[in-house]
């Protein structure tokens, strides 16, 4: 996993495995593997956002959980350790309340765009949905490991807080796009 294993001729990740932070060698598409590259690819997106003009407070935010997503991705490399913390999670939930309540009611469905630093939270949050599913993928197949850790939970929490994150920045820029639900409509009974 090392850098100082590049450009080396035979190495194992030339194989199609890795190894693991406690040294568990694995195939790269191994759900954990899986896992880890979604984390590095919201962190990623993350990252992005915080370069953007999203807002010295929203910045704030995003770097925050830019922490807990290392945490994340370290606990993901060593199956059954604990180390993204409550802690992190709390925060997250009382942020979301204080974003929500701060913002209009949308009589609608909001559209992910607007501003490109509203657009960058709205892909961050569609990827952190894609890391959920697999995060519950992983707690199906490896149960006794995600038992005691909130990873299921903080990034469900995540993705909410995203979505409120991207909605404050296109509120403040008068940018928020919202889709009027159309009237749902039963089809009629066909007749055998």
């Amino acid at each position: 996993m090392g850098s100082d294993n590049i450009g080396r001729v035979g190495h194992h990740g030339d194989e199609r495995m890795t190894t693991l932070a406690g040294g568990t060698c694995v195939e790269k598409n191994s759900p954990y593997i899986e896992a880890i590259g979604i984390v590095d690819e919201l962190n990623s997106l993350i990252g992005m956002a915080i370069a953007s003009e999203c807002g010295s407070d929203v910045r704030f935010v995003l770097s925050e959980t830019q922490e807990d997503l290392m945490a994340l991705a370290f606990e993901l490399s060593a199956p059954g350790s604990v180390v993204l913390t409550s802690t992190s999670l709390h925060r997250v939930e009382a942020e979301l309340g204080r974003r929500v309540a701060d913002l209009p009611a949308a009589a609608g469905v909001v559209l992910p765009r607007g501003v490109m630093a509203a657009a960058m939270c709205f892909k961050a949050r569609a990827t952190c949905r894609t890391l959920e599913r697999e995060l519950v993928g992983l707690a199906e197949d490896d149960h006794d490991a995600c038992a005691a850790s909130v990873r299921l939970p903080y990034v469900n929490r995540l993705a909410d807080l995203l979505q409120a994150l991207a909605r404050t920045v296109n509120c403040r820029a008068n940018a928020e796009a919202i889709a009027r639900v159309p009237a749902m409509q039963t089809a009629p009974a066909t007749r055998n």
